[in-house]
């Protein structure tokens, strides 16, 4: 009788503890599933979709003060000081979103395809912006001016991209959330008529886009990054 008690007792403690942990199992993998679902749709996105990926609506003025912010304090008071620098910070979509942009002579040597020696010092500082999942979603774009074959340029710049994508992969960072494009001569900055506006032509635009958890930390009235 006492050992049928104590195996009574144990039964329930252990239905009752499975009764707690299963649901919060349950949770996690459906969470799981839901952004392995989200992320590749995300992947299927082309330039333009990605960019506008996410809805901000009321959030919209607290995230353009929190990127104005970020934008100042950490991106153009730090690697990409115009004074001290080739690259360049702006606001973009509205002011929600920071896009920087690195000269490709910064980050490879003429119509090569591998990163230079240095090229990590102008990608370390995106790192920040991959730590939490879905926190920004961040936007590799690789352009080139309208030398060579059009096939020529959609090569160069898809090995290129393809090249600061792995780059990131390779030093540890999440991956989940970048995302990359190769553009070939498609979005000019300036007409490539001149050895010095091609220089311009040539670049690596990057895109800090809100994410879903930067709406809804700024939707409860504050963001924490």
């Amino acid at each position: 009788m006492i050992f049928d008690l104590r195996l009574r007792h144990i039964i329930n403690f252990l239905l009752f503890f499975f009764s707690i942990i299963c649901p919060i199992t349950i949770d996690a993998k459906s969470h799981q599933k839901e952004e392995e679902q989200r992320i590749e749709e995300l992947d299927a996105m082309d330039f333009i979709d990605m960019l506008n990926s996410v809805e901000t609506g009321k959030a919209s003025t607290l995230i353009q003060k929190f990127q104005a912010k970020e934008g100042k304090n950490r991106l153009v008071n730090g690697k990409y000081d115009p004074k001290r620098t080739e690259c360049r910070v702006e606001a973009f979509r509205n002011k929600e979103v920071l896009l920087i942009t690195i000269p490709a002579h910064l980050l490879f040597d003429p119509n090569d395809t591998e990163l230079k020696a240095g090229a990590q010092e102008y990608l370390n500082p995106i790192k920040r912006y991959l730590k939490e999942p879905d926190m920004f979603r961040v936007m590799l774009v690789m352009h080139t001016d309208n030398t060579g074959s059009d096939e020529y340029r959609d090569q160069l710049t898809l090995e290129r991209v393809n090249s600061v994508f792995d780059w990131f992969e390779d030093s540890g960072a999440n991956t989940k959330y970048l995302f990359s494009y190769a553009l070939g001569d498609e979005m000019p900055l300036k007409p490539n008529d001149s050895m010095e506006n091609r220089k311009q032509n040539r670049r690596l635009e990057i895109y800090l886009v809100p994410g879903l958890k930067m709406v809804q930390q700024a939707l409860k009235g504050r963001i924490a990054f």
